[in-house]
């Protein structure tokens, strides 16, 4: 056992730690507890700054979130450190949500209902094209003239409540009320992030879920039909370009297949449930 220097950068900037290293003759390894208790094993990013960077770059570029940490914050880090570190917890938060999302849908984990269940719950759904690498294109078909893609279609899921009205009775947004999910994974996988947080959020529990999307085939944009599982008292509400009957409905999921008596099982009946884990990434707080 020997006491170990260790640089470490943190909200308020790199400082040194000492801590003690222990080795292992047998297997050659070492390690320092010390480190995992605050929370800096493998890494010299304290939790309290990894948030900051991890906001920062979901924003811009990580070229640009390098010098935003700068001016902001006097943080200096490498542009390839910010992107490493915020590509980790990127893979890390998302196992850990699709993880809870497969669970709530195949019924071995029941999310806990809010304590007061909403009138109506109100979930959104779309998507896009974004630009990306070429890498991140290779093998996939794109609209261009030459066969390829130069985009990668995101999904796009908000849940939210309307109670309220505006002096011309239009409906108005509860302030506060929205959540978000989003993915670059297939539409079967984008609805069950969908339907675990409306569950999450009461859509068992709540009197009407009405669905809001434009019926766009997976692709060409997120389908209704196979991304968000129609719950039961439910109204579905389209944009007019929903309504056309050029192209026939894309296939449901399994789980969200209707069952031999015509009513759909992709929005399960509660069960009692003692706990379940937060889809929110979990944050120690640090001294540093």
């Amino acid at each position: 056992m020997a006491y170990r220097t260790k640089t470490v950068d943190t909200v308020l900037g790199p400082i040194e730690i000492s801590r003690a290293y222990y080795h292992c003759p047998r297997c050659h390894r070492g390690l320092s507890p010390k480190d995992d208790e605050l929370g800096i094993a493998c890494t010299s990013i304290t939790s309290g700054l990894r948030p900051m960077l991890d906001r920062t770059a979901a924003a811009v570029p990580f070229a640009r979130a390098t010098d935003l940490l700068a001016d902001l914050a006097g943080i200096t880090l490498s542009t390839k450190r910010v992107g490493r570190a915020d590509e980790a917890d990127g893979r890390a938060l998302h196992e850990k949500i699709t993880t809870h999302a497969d669970a709530v849908a195949d019924g071995s984990l029941t999310p806990l209902p809010p304590g007061v269940a909403p009138k109506r719950l109100y979930v959104a759904v779309d998507g896009t094209g974004i630009p990306a690498t070429t890498a991140e294109t290779t093998g996939r078909a794109g609209k261009h003239p030459d066969g390829k893609a130069r985009t990668r279609e995101v999904k796009l899921g908000v849940i939210f409540t309307q109670t309220k009205t505006d002096e011309k009775g239009r409906p108005v947004r509860d302030p506060g009320s929205s959540s978000y999910v989003a993915t670059l994974d297939p539409a079967a996988a984008f609805g069950r992030l969908v339907h675990a947080e409306a569950r999450r959020r009461g859509s068992a529990q709540t009197g009407q879920v009405i669905v809001l999307g434009d019926g766009a085939r997976p692709g060409s944009g997120t389908s209704q039909a196979s991304t968000s599982p129609q719950p039961p008292r439910s109204s579905i509400c389209s944009t007019p370009a929903s309504t056309s009957t050029t192209s026939p409905p894309s296939p449901r999921p399994p789980w969200a297949r209707p069952t031999p008596t015509g009513s759909p099982r992709a929005w399960p009946n509660s069960t009692p449930a003692t706990s379940t884990p937060s889809t929110q990434p979990e944050r120690r707080r640090s001294s540093l």
